[in-house]
């Protein structure tokens, strides 16, 4: 159906979001995605499965309000900026394959779309002050379960005051301490909970092998969208979620790398045939520790592309101090680091006792408020999927469960236990 000029429109389009989105934007929802779409409520929560479609129900959405309700402001924000602008470039993608539409955009720029109706679409960071001052008629809270709970109450909510405006919380469940988790489960809430096998484009077959190849606790997050957790977990979900700060980025690109002048730690772990090396860098500011930089290789990974990103690292960075796992292959790594120049590096030896120290103070810093990381679902996952028990003699024992992955953790758990050894090592010579 061609259109020539947007106002001249029947109500359909302007009442009926799914007749939009199938006459001008050429989606055709799935039953869940059309009841989200049409819900007129002023607070929606949407819990979603993996790959059910929720970015893409939430940008017709954005996009449906912004062109029907002239004069208002959309307002897209997440954990991260990144993690907003893939709802932002679903919108972009959406408005783009209509000319109408695109004719009618006058301005754009990587985080705001402005229409010739007056509207805007903003995508913006969970960031405090970069939120304040800001007013919306709708607000877009993707992976809400990860922002803190004072900023949705303290900063975001008040967005709408002025306006009685719409708020849309979507996320991929996480803690049942959170506020996503209490309006989940609130019934003056309109709520919306999908299976990833509601979706007629996942198969069966897809789910069972997702099935064999993740954890139980994993599958039932991202695939049945259940609130879960183990009892032993050594870094509960809320915990780990009060440690995300919402004002840093986490950068994965060495290149693009601009360190401030700091102290900074490294810590890797090597990986094998079925496990991942990963850099980990974290920056200690006074007694907080922030994770400013995460490297995951792919599996396979040569050593010596592993020991030249090592050493590319040190330039940036002009490592205190870079701590290697020295399990299986790492010792060998540490020395040909060292032969490249590097004196900074030294390895460690992963014992029942050694491993329990470096999470422990990872814990205690994180308990503290000394630990802060930006957001990162991988990460996030693998410090909640870490078990713990008591052995017979009394001392903790780690591990993660069958086809999980912990070798962020460990780079992590190395990166801030460089952070304490030195620590201590300049005291005691200072003494």
């Amino acid at each position: 159906m061609s259109l020539k000029n947007f106002d001249d429109v029947g109500s359909k389009f302007l009442e009926d979001p799914v007749f939009f989105a199938e006459n001008v934007l050429g989606f055709s929802p799935f039953s869940y995605q059309a009841a989200i779409l049409r819900d007129s409520c002023k607070r929606v929560v949407a819990c979603l499965g993996r790959q059910s479609g929720k970015t893409t129900t939430v940008a017709v959405k954005a996009i449906h309000f912004a062109y029907t309700k002239p004069k208002t402001v959309t307002l897209i924000v997440s954990p991260s900026l990144r993690q907003s602008i893939i709802l932002f470039d679903r919108i972009l993608d959406f408005i783009y394959s209509n000319k109408l539409l695109a004719r009618s955009v006058r301005r754009k720029t990587r985080t705001i779309i402005r229409l010739s109706n007056g509207s805007q679409i903003v995508a913006l960071p969970c960031s405090a002050h970069r939120l304040r001052g800001h007013t919306a008629h709708s607000l877009i809270v993707d992976e809400a379960a990860f922002l803190q709970d004072e900023i949705i109450t303290q900063i975001l909510f008040p967005m709408l005051a002025t306006t009685d405006g719409y708020m849309t919380l979507l996320s991929t469940p996480w803690a049942k301490g959170s506020l996503f988790y209490k309006v989940f489960t609130d019934p003056t809430y309109s709520v919306h909970h999908v299976k990833s096998n509601e979706c007629p484009l996942i198969s069966k077959e897809f789910l069972n092998e997702q099935k064999r190849n993740m954890t139980r606790q994993g599958y039932l997050m991202e695939f049945e969208a259940e609130f879960a957790e183990e009892e032993s977990s050594y870094f509960p979900q809320d915990l780990i979620k009060s440690c995300i700060d919402p004002e840093t980025e986490l950068e994965t690109d060495l290149e693009k790398v601009t360190p401030e002048r700091a102290d900074y730690y490294a810590g890797v772990d090597i990986g094998k045939l079925q496990d991942h090396s990963v850099v980990a860098v974290v920056k200690q500011e006074k007694d907080t520790v922030k994770l400013v930089f995460l490297k995951e290789f792919p599996l396979e990974t040569p050593y010596s592309h592993v020991i030249g990103f090592i050493v590319k690292a040190n330039q940036r960075f002009s490592f205190t101090k870079i701590l290697i796992d020295r399990s299986g292959a790492g010792e060998a790594v540490t020395e040909e680091v060292k032969a490249q120049g590097l004196t900074n590096a030294e390895s460690k030896v992963f014992t029942v006792q050694s491993k329990a120290e470096m999470l422990a103070n990872l814990r205690i810093k994180m308990e503290q408020r000394q630990f802060k990381m930006p957001y990162s679902h991988r990460l996030c996952q693998q410090l909640n999927s870490q078990q713990y028990e008591y052995t017979k003699t009394g001392q903790l024992r780690f591990w993660h469960p069958k086809n999980g992955h912990d070798d962020q953790l460990w780079a992590l758990a190395l990166a801030a236990w460089a952070t304490k050894e030195t620590t201590k090592g300049t005291l005691a010579k200072a003494w």
